[in-house]
């Protein structure tokens, strides 16, 4: 079959949001099926500008496929209309007016699909508020599937989403939580709709024999000599047991809990810190690894270590060497740390904020969630502290991402969805 995937930006910089969740369903179905994914020249959202060339490309398997943006971003502007609509009564053209504003605007990408959908066997939408989907999906809306990537936030109140679902003939998820959501705050039940979320490699647990590492990771003779706490030597576990490679690079002998993903104050990192000092307080033998992008100062403390941005399968090698997870982001609806913390059976301790999050600890009993300084203290508390319970929720976790978030697994539900509206 042949799908346009109609998304805002598109690009392999980016890592969230729905337009992360199109790209990588883009390039695994482009396994089996011919996509096109159509989106603007710009990528950045803050301002709209073509950065990238007007036309087709081919990006890991996907053609894509470019068009203008023919209005730059007035944030002024958006800012006033927006606070106008938010606490004023307002009428349908006042939020059509406020999707203009929001942007990306492409007529050029409108008029394409005026012209080729009958080409394609549907539609596939990502994201609910941008033009590219609000004019897109009125092109075609019997060809149409929308992954809404709904969130609580105030224009969510605005009439004109309900409308959009309902004209749509199947609606996609990627979590449960969203569904939820649109059937419980926007009054929606699609007849078509799927929680397709997005899959994880499921990597192969090794044990990494000392003869396979990296030279440049060996030890010093006073390193793999220095006594622990228990009158031993800490190269014991140091040479042993899982993400060993992690472990040894970054010299962490002892027990650590692993942030993955941007280090920003807006997505929950900052109040993270202030817990994890809390924690630390009377629990000093535990470190908080941060690994990602550092965009915001952090605390000088001898508990503090940062890993830097790390490939995909080094990545994977720091959730599997961890003690636990934490995934501080209250808005990510992906909940890809949580995912990725699962598939190498390691449990997480999530934002109670983050409703996908704490769905997918629920659902595979592999993690707990706090709401307070409080409960995120006393958690990781019992996390750290009782060893079989953190074995007990990973092979839960494990489990969870085999029966459920393998990419075959994925892909089939994705499938399902379209057969069903495809059907209807």
């Amino acid at each position: 079959m042949k799908f346009a995937f109609v998304t805002p930006r598109y690009g392999a910089e980016i890592s969230g949001g729905p337009e992360h969740a199109c790209r990588l369903l883009a390039e695994h179905l482009s396994e089996r099926h011919e996509i096109d994914a159509l989106t603007t020249c710009a990528r950045d959202p803050s301002t709209w500008e073509n950065e990238y060339a007007e036309g087709a490309d081919r990006v890991r398997g996907v053609l894509v496929r470019r068009f203008a943006v023919s209005q730059a971003h007035d944030r002024a502007a958006f800012r006033q209309l927006s606070s106008r609509l938010l606490t004023t009564p307002h009428g349908r053209t006042d939020e059509q007016e406020w999707v203009r504003r929001l942007g990306p605007s492409s007529p050029a990408l409108i008029e394409y699909l005026k012209r080729q959908y009958r080409t394609y066997d549907a539609l596939v939408f990502f994201s609910l508020y941008h033009p590219t989907t609000v004019l897109g999906v009125a092109v075609a809306p019997d060809r149409s599937i929308v992954f809404p990537y709904l969130q609580l936030d105030p224009p969510l109140r605005f009439g004109i989403w309900a409308e959009l679902l309902a004209c749509a003939r199947a609606l996609g998820y990627l979590s449960a939580a969203e569904r939820t959501l649109a059937r419980e705050f926007l009054r929606v039940a699609a007849p078509d709709e799927e929680v397709v979320g997005i899959g994880i490699e499921m990597p192969t647990q090794q044990s990494y024999p000392r003869h396979q590492q990296d030279p440049a990771d060996e030890m010093s003779d006073q390193e793999e000599a220095e006594p622990d706490a228990a009158g031993g030597t800490a190269a014991t576990d140091y040479l042993t047991g899982r993400g060993v490679l992690f472990r040894r690079r970054h010299r962490l002998y002892g027990s650590f809990v692993l942030h993955a993903g941007r280090i920003e104050p807006d997505n929950g990192c900052e109040e993270m810190l202030e817990y994890f000092d809390s924690y630390a307080a009377a629990d000093g033998d535990t470190a908080l690894v941060l690994m990602g992008v550092k965009m915001m100062k952090v605390p000088e403390q001898p508990y503090v270590r940062l890993a830097g941005v790390l490939p995909d399968r080094e990545r994977m090698i720091a959730y599997e060497a961890a003690d636990v997870t934490l995934a501080p982001e209250p808005n990510d609806l992906l909940a890809t740390t949580v995912l990725e913390s699962f598939a190498v059976g390691t449990p997480a301790l999530v934002n109670a904020r983050n409703h996908a999050a704490v769905d997918h600890c629920r659902r595979a009993n592999a993690g707990l969630y706090y709401a307070s300084r409080e409960e995120f203290t006393e958690a990781l508390r019992l996390l750290m502290h009782d060893p079989r319970l953190r074995e007990r929720l990973g092979e839960n976790g494990r489990r969870y991402i085999r029966q459920d978030y393998r990419w075959e697994a994925v892909l089939g539900r994705f499938e399902r969805l379209v057969a069903k509206a495809r059907s209807s």
